[in-house]
């Protein structure tokens, strides 16, 4: 941890390498914005685990300290990059308009040991306690979840473009197969 960075800081960089995770899929995106139908932007999940290190306050008035979404969306764009994608909510902007997200960034699953111990190894470097760390991975593995049902694909399906079938994409003849008679 740097010297000198408030602790809210330091436990929001803490809380992106042990609930999030850069991905090899280039698919991967969390976001950084609810939803208005569901809730499950990093900030969120940062908020409700750790309300004592955010600033709630909708005006962002000074007086409470803590971060501000756009304060620990900064934080995290300082690990992932910025990606603007209709995979993930636009709040603000009308309806079907790309949103902004942590490009590569996945959220860890708890049922995989590798990413489990590496959530309690950088949870237990800030002092956090048992109870509250199994809380903490429970919660995540909900949001993985969750996100994995919600999450838009970056080629949906529409008008002349089946669900599956990239454009491009090779597909098998079944006509190549049948052996053609010489003449």
């Amino acid at each position: 941890m740097v010297r000198g960075e408030g602790r809210a800081i330091q436990v929001a960089r803490a809380f992106f390498r042990a609930a999030t995770k850069l991905s090899d899929d280039t698919e991967d995106i969390l976001p950084q914005e609810d939803a208005l139908d569901y809730k499950l932007s990093v900030f969120n999940l940062f908020s409700e685990l750790f309300p004592e290190y955010v600033n709630t306050d909708p005006l962002g008035r000074a007086g409470r300290s803590g971060l501000m979404r756009l304060q620990f969306n900064k934080i995290g764009y300082e690990i992932y990059d910025k990606e603007q994608s209709r995979r993930v909510p636009a709040v603000r902007a009308k309806p079907g308009n790309p949103g902004y997200g942590f490009r590569r960034a996945r959220w860890r699953d708890m049922s995989n040991p590798e990413d489990e111990r590496a959530c309690e190894d950088v949870l237990a470097e800030i002092g956090v306690s048992r109870e509250r760390l199994e809380r903490i991975k429970a919660r995540v593995e909900e949001f993985r979840l969750e996100w994995d049902t919600v999450r838009r694909p970056s080629r949906p399906a529409g008008p002349g473009r089946p669900r599956g079938l990239r454009r491009g994409a090779e597909e098998e003849d079944p006509l190549a197969a049948i052996p053609i008679p010489a003449l």
